[in-house]
């Protein structure tokens, strides 16, 4: 049996934790901007 299986199915890509803790710092700027008053308009919610 080979040694090298195991490092590899403990590897973790870098680029995507760092993609995933972009997108979580995203929702919580869409769901929680501060002032309601003064929130950038793409993230306003549409008026249906």
């Amino acid at each position: 049996m080979s040694q090298t299986a195991p490092l590899l199915a403990n590897r973790r890509l870098g680029s995507l934790d760092a993609l995933r803790g972009l997108t979580i710092a995203a929702m919580l700027l869409v769901n929680n901007p501060g002032s309601w008053s003064h929130i950038y308009p793409p993230l306003e919610h549409a008026a249906w």
